[in-house]
């Protein structure tokens, strides 16, 4: 024989499958999942060039300084841009030019930080009578916008015969000197002064 269940027969069974929801659902909500931790960006590159070109100008529109380059990468999870065989050109008022060659280059702080590496040649150009001046040294930090380089690694300079070699260097192109910190020793040839012919 069949017993037909009334709703009110049901609604004690309804009411405990309820209190049995609220409870899991309070249990849940008093213990929340705990969040994923942020997965860092890898350093993989979104952008790249070849053979490319920047160019920057000062407020007056006069060009401060040309970066040439074989290619070029940019890494977003640091806003780097890693550059091969880099040639920046340094330009001033009267004043030789700068050129900083390397095989590797760094460049940070959206263009205003430079690190240079791997057979790295600063050179000033020849002007009067004096010889292009030429740097060696394994990396360069340059400050571009602000016309100074420096490092602490070894360094050698020759102009000519002349020669310097030691270790740190402090460039500032806005004042054409070259600076090195320690351990600093050379050799300085004398022009000879021409012999004015003696009158009999």
């Amino acid at each position: 024989m069949i017993r037909k269940v009334g709703i009110t027969n049901l609604l004690p069974l309804l009411a405990l499958i309820g209190l049995v929801a609220l409870t899991f659902w309070l249990e849940e909500s008093a213990h929340p999942p705990a969040p994923q931790a942020d997965v860092p960006l890898r350093h993989d590159p979104d952008a790249s060039a070849e053979n490319f070109v920047v160019l920057r100008f000062d407020v007056n529109g006069n060009l401060r300084y040309r970066l040439v380059a074989d290619h070029m990468e940019h890494f977003p999870d640091d806003d780097s841009n890693h550059v091969r065989m880099p040639r920046l050109i340094s330009y001033r008022p009267q004043s030789p030019e700068v050129t900083l060659s390397g095989k590797s280059a760094i460049i940070t702080e959206q263009g205003k930080r430079v690190l240079v590496q791997e057979d790295v040649v600063l050179t000033r150009a020849a002007f009067a009578d004096n010889p292009a001046l030429i740097a060696r040294t394994p990396e360069l930090v340059v400050l571009p916008d602000e016309g100074k380089a420096f490092n602490q690694h070894p360094v050698r300079i020759t102009q000519g015969e002349n020669w310097l070699s030691g270790v740190g260097l402090q460039v500032d192109n806005n004042q054409s000197t070259f600076v090195l910190q320690s351990h600093v020793r050379g050799e300085y040839l004398r022009k000879a002064k021409p012999r004015i012919p003696q009158t009999p």
